[in-house]
């Protein structure tokens, strides 16, 4: 995901009001934009709340300015986020590369699985989580069109492409990976993955399964839970992230159930249960770990229809 961001704010660049900022994160990989566009990136050192009000200085001067770094790091300047930024909606881009456990053997210092709560709670806020590096690509670009701040919550790297090439990203529409009228399967950013797989072991099990990627975590699509609840009729939603399952996208779902639907319905979040990842290790370590592997997700959902 990361080059894929990387590629598309190359492109972006082309517009000379674009100015990247960095805290001594990504100097070298970012090296084609600061060749292309010398000047335009500047590195703050590791100093995240100088960063954040340098941007927004600029974006009150007209600049279009994307912050990036770690996205743990990034909540070090959470005040100057919602002060400097968000209060007066100015036009900055904060890109959290490494969301979730993606730095899983770098321990929770590293971890990012309260980004998604943080960035919900503040008004003038949008949020974007792509799934693989073609949607990334494309999310980079809707980030730069949309007026206003925008948190792009990023794995890292080598993640495989889920979409085909003629994939058409669009902000806040839910993107339908696999119909099915049983278990509808609601995830984001690199959980889509373990969520297809587990998708096909329920399969073979002979549930009906749907698989939706909600990539727009804010503004939410709520009409989509609408139309699951009266249209499709499914017997139950699981949401699936790589998140606490406080705050996150399946807060999101949960609420919308509660506060606007009169409906009668099973449902269940499965995430990161209110704990810090005290274990170190790979990706698909942590994930077996913490019970968000492509088998452990077949299998909560299946218990909420009586399966095993």
């Amino acid at each position: 995901m990361r080059n894929a961001f990387i590629k598309a704010l190359t492109e972006i660049g082309k517009d000379e009001s674009v100015v990247l900022l960095i805290n001594d994160t990504g100097q070298f990989i970012l090296r084609d934009f600061d060749t292309h566009y010398p000047g335009r990136l500047i590195n703050i050192g590791i100093a995240e709340q100088n960063m954040i009000g340098l941007a927004a200085g600029l974006a009150a001067s007209g600049k279009t300015v994307f912050v990036y770094g770690i996205a743990s790091f990034l909540f070090r300047a959470y005040e100057q986020i919602k002060v400097d930024v968000c209060y007066p909606n100015l036009n900055v881009k904060f890109v959290g590369v490494g969301a979730g456990l993606a730095y899983g053997t770098m321990g929770i210092t590293h971890h990012a699985t309260e980004d998604i709560a943080l960035f919900r709670a503040l008004p003038n806020m949008t949020i974007i989580s792509p799934c693989d590096p073609i949607e990334t690509e494309q999310a980079t670009v809707a980030a730069y069109h949309h007026p206003g701040p925008v948190y792009l919550r990023l794995g890292l790297a080598g993640e495989s492409n889920i979409h085909s090439s003629d994939y058409k990203f669009e902000l806040s529409r839910p993107d339908i990976l696999k119909n099915g009228n049983t278990i509808a399967f609601i995830t984001t950013g690199r959980m889509v993955q373990p969520t297809l797989l587990a998708a096909e072991i329920l399969e073979k099990r002979n549930f009906s399964t749907m698989v939706v990627n909600i990539h727009t975590i804010k503004p939410f699509p709520a009409f989509f839970i609408d139309h699951l609840v009266y249209s499709v009729i499914v017997a139950v939603i699981v949401t699936v992230e790589e998140h606490n399952t406080i705050g996150g996208l399946g807060s999101t779902v949960a609420e919308h159930l509660t506060d606007h639907l009169d409906c009668d319905i099973a449902f269940r979040r499965i995430g990161i249960e209110d704990q810090f990842c005290t274990v170190y290790g790979s990706w698909p370590y942590l994930q077996d770990k913490l019970g968000l592997s492509a088998q452990h997700i077949a299998q909560k959902a299946s218990e909420l229809l009586g399966g095993t």
